[in-house]
């Protein structure tokens, strides 16, 4: 019978998060998650309950730096590793460089990259010492340039490179790294959209509709787990053509 693994979600309470945090829990690793909201916090650990499994969630924002490492530094001194790490936390500010605030663009830094450097560097040193372990990293195809989303995008862009970088660095001490683009999906993110942009994204997905959560889930699952054993440093497109997303 195969150990469970210690999984770490950050966001993983909403969303492509949250369908992770149950995917892994349903497998049955232990799956420790931190999202910003009390009521899908609570969710998350319910509807996981509900199936028979668990997922420890916390309220937590990724952009403070001093909760993320004391949260990682728990879970390790209870479980002793981490085995897989999924970046999947942002926030999405639309705009273009003509009205976007500097609040706005620090925020989504702060978020979407300052976030996953955090954390990847709080949890990596453990995986270097067992030679083993897994990052999967949420992007988006706002990351290869998308109108009205300055800060987002360029933020999701920068993705693309932390994962090459991490990939080609650490491969010969056993850790995977690679980045997931969902398609357009049907999220707190885009459940506001306007029919114009969601008759869009039908016909942006690989389905002809907006894909589910636990259709980006299954990817990130997939590439967390040992039948990619061999496959590192790449995009995978979810939902969505290459050109399209």
């Amino acid at each position: 019978m195969s150990v469970p693994r210690v999984v770490l979600i950050t966001g993983g309470t909403d969303g492509i998060g949250r369908a992770a945090s149950l995917g892994f829990a349903a497998q049955g690793d232990k799956v420790y998650t931190f999202g910003v909201g009390e009521a899908a916090t609570k969710g998350v650990m319910a509807a996981a309950r509900e199936t028979g499994h668990a997922v420890i969630a916390t309220i937590l924002d990724i952009s403070d730096t001093a909760a993320v490492r004391a949260l990682i530094n728990d879970i390790l001194e209870r479980e002793g590793r981490i085995d897989v790490l999924v970046n999947n936390a942002a926030t999405r500010p639309t705009g273009t460089m003509e009205n976007v605030t500097d609040d706005e663009w620090d925020m989504c830094f702060n978020v979407n990259i300052r976030g996953m450097y955090v954390t990847t560097k709080a949890v990596l040193p453990q995986m270097i010492a067992r030679k083993r372990g897994v990052i999967v990293n949420v992007a988006s195809g706002a990351g290869k340039g998308r109108a009205n989303l300055i800060a987002y995008g360029t933020s999701k862009g920068a993705i693309f490179g932390f994962t090459q970088c991490l990939a080609i660095d650490h491969a010969h001490q056993g850790i995977r790294v690679n980045t997931v683009v969902p398609g357009f999906t049907l999220t707190g993110m885009t459940a506001g959209m306007s029919e114009k942009a969601m008759q869009m994204g039908n016909r942006m997905s690989v389905a002809g509709r907006v894909n589910h959560p636990e259709e980006i889930a299954n990817a990130i699952l997939w590439l967390a787990s040992d039948q990619a054993s061999v496959i590192s440093g790449v995009t995978l497109e979810a939902g969505t053509l290459p050109r399209q997303a």
